[in-house]
């Protein structure tokens, strides 16, 4: 299923937009009454000469102390002397402006506003009112009038490195990066040590695919400042992009000894682990984070998130309903908790989580795009299409989307997401940079859509390629992973098991290569009235898990069923036929369409050897085709090389022919697309036969399922049979010679 994937700093990875202090607060104190100071700046040395006018040095003193109790954190104090000023001369800018200064010290942005307002509207020739005025728009997501206030600041003071910081904060907020990184060059350029504008400029290069550069500014922010843990966590998020993940968790337990109270730092590190499948490293560091913080939301998320990759749903939605309770208007908690109960295949809870999230955020357009997946998954399309189309208004760059939305979509040469994707394409400084991954896929769909399919073929292998490269992938492991199978369940071992088996029929086993037909089998069985189709469940390798988890010294699967006592299989056999049957107690069959099953099919056959195991199978070309031209949720690492994906399949098939050869006769039938697809009814009704359950004409009406499907044929199996995918492959010409070489095939 290609579902997408949360962007990898989707939680904690903020781009650190700091601020000088000079630019909105903690001025040096004056050691005696001085000229007013802007704050900001230094206060000016009294000036030599003559006598000066009572009133106005009771106001400059007046003033120097407001900013020396500011200084201070004496905020009340320095607040209360600016009131005393403004009752006495309501004109006096400056106090205007530091009391807009105290405000924000207080996080009173709207309060701010007014007074940087007032003191703009007293003296509308002052660069660092204007300055202030800009940025504290910008913290309250003004950002058209942040941009005019900043605008006019350096217009004033074109040597204002800190107006041009902050306006590249205002254009990357707008998310134009290429702005941004102009005005963050600018202010460079006017301040050769200003580590904030280096870190900041590191940001927009990231942002833009500039990783290289990205890396340059970040480490010119800490040769300027050593002790700077937000450069070290946003260098390590380049890192870890990059794949070089020793060195970014480096960085980020740097950016943590030098911050232990880092959020951001934490969490991103446990991404990093969790990426590297350290999920219980990662939940002792979200732990060590939430030691610092216990209510920190995205902290809470994460947790859910981890949890949810571990497959334990109950402590994942723990997690993210106390993040609600803490926070109850928090949409991402209710984003997570919808990725939670969808993986749970919670389809209608899913939803209303994340219904929940969108009434607190519509623009969410990450949250709408996993929400379209979830309608897609239960069959609303017209409704998916739409949240996918307006997670797009909201996010033009939401790449993964146009994928999810291209499944959904028949191109036309004028639609106008063909338009934009080729735009996108077209315009980016590395159409071969990994982020375009999702668009080459989708691409390569339109194309296909309309014909095209010399540019079809082209995106796809581009796409492919771009996948195949972040992928670990070790085929002579592979391949002894399946001879190790065929060399433990010998014929012999089959007929003498160390275990007598359950004798349920209630499992029925569908195996076999994706985008083989198998989502259509599923539905046909789990139309029948006495069948369920449980779909995609990994319960028996979780299961297999455990055990190993219980019984340390139990090896590797396959050597693991060598050394498994019978109280072990029944262990493995008892929780996996509880966990199933829960799921529709009265059915008389339940499918389990995990089709990596082909993997387990001997053992299966141990524990329940009165279940019928099916094998989907089509045109080995067709079938490797579609599975090379589809971007997986799950990671099918020989998938996307013509030479590994061919080599694979005749291993797996050699595999089939194995369990054909040792399994006892009716256990096991192959069922070919081309023919279901040419006769429905005969096979139909072939297969009803040989699960044992009488015939029932609802499954000709598979089609009209409301049952919820998971899989990258969902939209498929909503449609009537249709043969147009019949010897697809015929379209592309040469450019699949390979595949057909690696099959073994004359083309």
């Amino acid at each position: 299923m290609n579902e997408p994937k949360k962007a990898a700093d989707a939680v904690g990875a903020k781009s650190e937009h700091k601020v000088s202090p000079g630019l909105l607060g903690a001025p040096p104190a004056a050691s005696k009454p001085a000229a007013p100071a802007r704050v900001g700046q230094t206060p000016e040395a009294p000036q030599a000469g003559g006598p000066q006018k009572t009133t106005k040095v009771t106001l400059d003193q007046a003033l120097a102390g407001a900013l020396k109790q500011y200084g201070a954190g004496r905020l009340d104090v320095a607040e209360r002397i600016c009131n005393q000023i403004i009752s006495v001369s309501p004109r006096v800018a400056m106090a205007h402006n530091l009391l807009g200064a105290i405000h924000i010290a207080r996080g009173e942005v709207a309060a701010a506003v007014k007074s940087f307002q007032r003191a703009v509207s007293l003296d509308p020739n002052n660069a660092q009112f204007h300055a202030n005025l800009g940025e504290t728009e910008r913290q309250r997501g003004k950002l058209r009038e942040a941009g005019i206030a900043l605008r006019r600041a350096v217009e004033l003071n074109p040597q204002s490195a800190q107006a041009f910081n902050n306006l590249g904060i205002v254009a990357f907020d707008r998310r134009d990066f290429a702005e941004a990184v102009d005005h963050y060059r600018h202010a460079i350029a006017l301040n050769t040590a200003y580590p904030e504008a280096q870190n900041n400029l590191g940001n927009a290069l990231r942002m833009l695919g500039e990783n290289d550069a990205a890396l340059e500014a970040y480490q010119e922010a800490l040769l300027i400042r050593e002790n700077y843990p937000e450069a070290y966590n946003n260098l390590a998020t380049v890192l870890r992009e990059q794949g070089q993940m020793t060195e970014a968790e480096h960085a980020y337990r740097k950016a943590i000894e030098l911050k232990p109270g880092y959020m951001d730092a934490y969490n991103n590190l446990a991404i990093l682990l969790g990426e590297e499948d350290r999920l219980d490293e990662a939940l002792r560091t979200l732990g060590q984070a939430l030691e610092v913080n216990p209510r920190a939301i995205s902290t809470l998320n994460l947790v859910g998130r981890t949890q949810l990759k571990k497959g334990n749903y109950s402590q994942a939605e723990q997690a993210c309903r106390l993040a609600i309770k803490i926070a109850p208007d928090n949409p991402e908690s209710y984003s997570t908790l919808g990725e939670v109960y969808n993986s749970a295949d919670r389809f209608t809870d899913a939803i209303a989580a994340y219904e929940a999230a969108l009434a607190r955020k519509p623009d969410l357009w990450e949250t709408l795009n996993l929400y379209g997946v979830c309608l897609k998954s239960v069959g609303r399309m017209d409704e998916a299409r739409e949240a996918f189309r307006k997670s797009l208004e909201f996010n033009p760059d939401g790449l993964g989307c146009y994928n999810n939305l291209a499944d959904l979509e028949s191109f036309g040469p004028d639609n106008k997401h063909f338009q934009t994707m080729k735009r996108i394409i077209g315009e980016a400084a590395n159409p071969m940079d990994e982020r375009y991954t999702p668009l080459h896929f989708a691409l390569g769909k339109a194309y296909d859509d309309v014909g095209e399919y010399e540019k079809a073929i082209e995106y796809y292998i581009a796409g492919a390629t771009l996948k195949r490269a972040r992928l670990d992938y070790d085929e002579a492991e592979t391949f002894a992973f399946f001879d190790a199978i065929q060399e433990t369940f010998t014929k012999e071992f089959l007929e003498n098991p160390p275990f007598q088996g359950d004798a349920s029929q209630v499992p029925v086993f569908i195996v076999g290569m994706p985008r083989t037909g198998s989502s259509l089998i599923e539905q046909i069985i789990a139309s029948h009235p006495q069948a369920f189709g449980a779909g995609e469940i990994k319960e028996f390798n979780r299961r297999l898990g455990a055990l190993r988890g219980r019984f340390p010294g139990l090896p590797k699967y396959p050597k693991l069923a060598l050394r498994m006592s019978s109280d072990h299989y029944r262990l493995v056999a008892d929780g996996y036929l509880s966990s199933v049957r829960a799921l529709a107690p009265s059915a008389d069959r339940i499918t389990d369409k995990l089709l990596t099953n082909y993997y387990f099919v001997g053992l299966l056959h141990v524990m329940f050897p009165k279940a019928k195991f099916i094998q989907t199978r089509r045109n080995p070309v067709d079938a490797c085709l579609s599975c090379y031209s589809k971007l997986f949720h799950d990671d099918m690492p020989h998938s996307y090389d013509f030479g590994e994906l061919g080599r694979y399949y005749r291993k797996y098939a050699d595999l089939m022919a194995h369990w054909e050869a040792v399994l006892p006769p009716g256990t096991m039938t192959t069922v070919v697309y081309e023919e279901v697809v040419s006769d429905v009814e005969r096979n139909a009704r072939d297969l009803i036969d040989f699960i044992g359950l009488p015939w029932d004409e609802a499954c000709l009406a598979f089609h009209e399922s409301a049952r919820p499907v998971k899989t990258a044929s969902v939209v498929q199996v909503r449609r009537p049979v249709y043969t147009t995918s019949v010897e697809r492959w015929r379209r592309y010409g040469p450019a699949v010679q390979p595949l057909i070489e690696s099959l073994g095939f004359q083309s």
